[in-house]
């Protein structure tokens, strides 16, 4: 289920990337006023535009990746809670997706603005909803077990 629903969000991401950038690369859409925009923008730094290009940006990339990777496989991989899987999931898919732009692109293809804010993309978003169900393990679950002074003798 978890490799079918990953490839499902990378394709889903690189899909509306491809779209906006062939058939609506001059335009912005006001969906919400100047609020909520779609707008087609290439993003040569990394998250919120943080300026870091050329080969330094594509080491740092898999480094990342690779780095989020090892930490999954060695010390949660092995947690019986679903919502962790999910959560690295959405991380997993997202992180890859811009990934694969980055290092062969060049650049990353943003298109959802939100005033005040920043414009991102699909897999953005994911990696925001995997970082969020991250926390919320982590408050509901980890700290609880790590701060329970209630269970010492």
């Amino acid at each position: 289920m978890f490799p079918f629903i990953f490839t499902l969000l990378i394709l889903l991401d690189q899909t509306s990337k491809y779209f906006f950038e062939h058939f609506l690369m001059s335009s912005k859409i006001h969906i919400i006023g100047d609020f909520l925009i779609l707008s087609f923008v290439r993003n040569t730094g990394i998250a919120f535009s943080f300026p870091i290009e050329g080969i330094i940006l594509k080491v740092l990339t898999i480094a990342l990746i690779i780095g989020i990777s090892v930490y999954y496989f060695r010390y949660e991989q092995y947690k019986n809670l679903p919502i962790t899987k999910w959560a690295y999931v959405f991380i997993f898919s997202g992180a890859i997706s811009n990934g694969l732009e980055r290092v062969f692109v060049g650049s990353v293809t943003d298109f959802i603005g939100v005033k005040y804010f920043a414009i991102f993309n699909f897999a953005d978003i994911f990696i925001s909803v995997g970082t969020f169900l991250l926390f919320l393990i982590y408050f509901k679950h980890e700290r609880k077990q790590n701060w329970d002074f209630s269970k010492t003798k």
